[in-house]
């Protein structure tokens, strides 16, 4: 891996400090950090239907020849699977592994409100939603990422979780905590890697990327707005739930088709305390590695000590 593509990340699991192992490397460097990568990003590889076609490439019979040869190279754990390598018929179908959930216990504490995905995150306690600011380097503002004023007014101040997932994580979404899900509403846009992986060009994908937004009225933790972000080679984000029915802690939402992608999580003000740790990596700019079913905070005024971390 060159030094351009170091991405350093805390593993709570390991409680150690990693490096991220970046796939497509040299190509995810040229197409941020150079000149002819940025231009042609920019023209071509953000539009679509390139992720669309990467897409359905990966959903021939020919792709499942790069399996094994991914599983190696990204040192994927194939003990969680519930069916051998041998039984996908394509790339894809791997790349939507199921695993066995066992291996992601789910915290059962109604006061603790759990990680909705495998993936890296920034916590932010207090989100202005009149302040643009940097994520990495990804420029962000709660009304445009919303695409509404309104919406956002009712975020406004309120806490944030982000959720990286990068190509060897699991790619299903769950629900954080019990409730009712309202109906899903697209919000079109490009398909910009979502990765850390520019130097200095700073890449709009909170802003200009697919979305899909969920409204969700939690049992424990007030609505809380799910956002599904897609990105350069994510060929669709499947919703799996049923709108207006009640579901449990846990319960899968719905999934990423090939491709690394983002969850985001916004809670309104005062409806829940990030996890500490979570919050001091985030402002040393480092990204927690967290578990599906882990904690990622409480409910504001309890002293309870923390679950699944």
């Amino acid at each position: 891996m060159s030094a351009k593509m170091l991405i350093p990340y805390y593993d709570r699991h390991r409680k150690e400090l990693m490096t991220e192992k970046v796939y497509a490397n040299d190509f995810l460097s040229w197409s941020y950090n150079t000149q002819l990568g940025m231009l042609v990003t920019d023209l071509i590889f953000r539009q679509k239907i390139i992720s669309r076609l990467y897409g359905w490439y990966h959903r021939q019979t020919w792709s499942r020849k790069r399996i094994k040869s991914f599983v190696k190279s990204m040192d994927i754990n194939t003990n969680e699977l519930v069916c051998p390598l041998e039984d996908y018929a394509t790339f894809n179908d791997f790349f939507m592994r199921e695993i066995d959930l066992s291996r992601r216990p789910i915290c059962d504490h109604p006061n603790l409100c759990i990680a909705p995905v495998d993936g890296k995150i920034l916590a932010y306690p207090r989100v202005d939603p009149n302040t643009t600011f940097r994520i990495k380097r990804s420029p962000f503002n709660l009304s445009s990422f919303l695409s509404d004023d309104k919406l956002a007014e009712k975020y406004a101040f309120g806490s944030m979780i982000i959720s990286r997932l990068c190509l060897t994580d699991y790619h299903h979404f769950h629900f954080p905590d019990s409730g009712i899900p309202e109906k899903t509403l697209s919000i079109r846009g490009k398909y910009y890697a979502v990765g850390p992986y520019a130097l200095d060009w700073l890449i709009p994908f909170y802003t200009e990327n697919h979305r899909m937004l969920t409204l969700f009225d939690s049992d424990h933790f007030g609505q809380i707005a799910m956002v599904e972000i897609g990105a350069f080679t994510v060929g669709s984000i499947r919703q799996r739930y049923q709108p207006g029915v009640h579901v449990s802690r846990g319960a899968e939402k719905g999934g990423f088709e090939l491709g690394g992608s983002t969850v985001v999580l916004l809670f309104q003000k005062g409806k829940i305390e990030l996890d500490k740790d979570l919050c001091k990596n985030t402002q040393e700019e480092i990204e927690t590695y967290v578990r599906l079913g882990e904690s990622i905070g409480k409910r504001p005024s309890l002293t309870m000590e923390r679950y699944g971390g």
